[in-house]
């Protein structure tokens, strides 16, 4: 073979960009900050998982990655504007299930959940309970079904607001029991647990994050988990299946990361490889169980499955219940 001269030697990485570029160019990403998005106020389940998300995530990529709060909307406006960034990976949304109802509760969406963002991974689960306050002469919760049957709307269930994900289980339960709550809706989580301590209401769903000093504290009693199966952070507590009983009932709270559509597959391969890192790990683990979370990594591929499978659940309630919001 041929020397090549000195010249043409410095000259070849420009003759053949095709050859260099894409080398380049995966060992660019991350080369400066990255945002994630957390479309709640700050203080609840979903900042609380996006800003410790946000920290582990720029652990793994070795670059900072800055929480953001844009709330409005049931996370609408914070999603859209993810949904509308650049594709390049560097803007994130952190989100609960609460999105896929969204697309049935709101009468107009500023975003398309499939066509507009893709699946990053789904990162955690939140243990979410039925609760009893003081006010609830029912001991368990087939007693409260079994009330709600026989004088359908006599206890009264709070919410954080119509058409969250909490209000829709209720509402799965109704619909799987033949029985009826009346569900009382509050301005976020925090106001709704507050009214059943005081017993305003009989009954409220709650992230543990949310109650677990007050289940600590007797000033409420929770009567099942929401999840498919049992979990390892509410301890003695069966599921909603189990405790009904009704047989199929579930309604996993997960959290996941969302980017916007069209980011390459080799910089989403990337993100989904720090998010597995971030939650999967034994200090990620215990990092989101401190703050009542459980880790539950799946691909990215796995999360729109489940998104897909969440579509099915909660369509149907959505429209049998006239759930609707502007």
């Amino acid at each position: 073979m041929p020397r090549l001269s000195r010249r043409a030697a410095l000259l070849l990485p420009l003759a053949t960009p095709g050859l260099a570029a894409p080398a380049l160019a995966q060992g660019a990403f991350p080369s400066r900050p990255l945002r994630m998005v957390i479309p709640f106020p700050p203080g609840g389940g979903s900042d609380v998982l996006g800003r410790l998300l946000a920290q582990r995530i720029g652990e793994a990529l070795g670059q900072t990655v800055v929480p953001e709060n844009r709330s409005g909307a049931g996370g609408n406006i914070g999603t859209d504007a993810v949904a509308k960034a650049a594709p390049d990976g560097y803007t994130l949304v952190t989100v609960f299930n609460t999105i896929v109802v969204n697309q049935f509760v709101f009468r107009t969406m500023p975003f398309d959940l499939k066509r507009d963002l893709a699946p990053v991974a789904k990162v955690a689960l939140a243990p979410t309970v039925i609760a009893a306050g003081p006010k609830l002469r029912e001991r368990t919760l087939a007693e409260v079904i079994a009330t709600t049957r026989r004088e359908p709307g006599k206890l009264n269930h709070g919410t954080p607001g119509l058409g969250t994900i909490t209000h829709v289980s209720a509402e799965l339960m109704d619909r799987m029991s033949g029985g009826r709550l009346t569900h009382v809706h509050y301005r976020g989580t925090g106001p709704a647990v507050t009214a059943c301590v005081s017993g305003e209401v009989e009954l409220v769903s709650a992230p543990l994050s949310a109650v677990e000093g007050l289940l600590q504290g007797g000033q409420l009693r929770a009567l099942g988990n929401l999840a498919a199966q049992p979990s390892a952070l509410l301890p003695n507590v069966p599921t909603v299946a189990e405790a009904g009983p009704l047989p199929g009932y579930a309604v996993d709270n997960w959290g996941a990361v969302l980017a916007p559509a069209g980011v390459p597959p080799a910089i989403l391969a990337r993100l989904e490889a720090a998010c597995r890192e971030a939650v999967a790990s034994p200090a990620g683990r215990a990092a989101l169980e401190s703050r009542g979370i459980e880790s539950s990594f799946a691909t990215g591929a796995e999360l729109a499955g489940i998104i897909r499978a969440d579509e099915r659940r909660w369509e149907p309630v959505v429209r049998a219940a006239n759930i609707q919001l502007e």
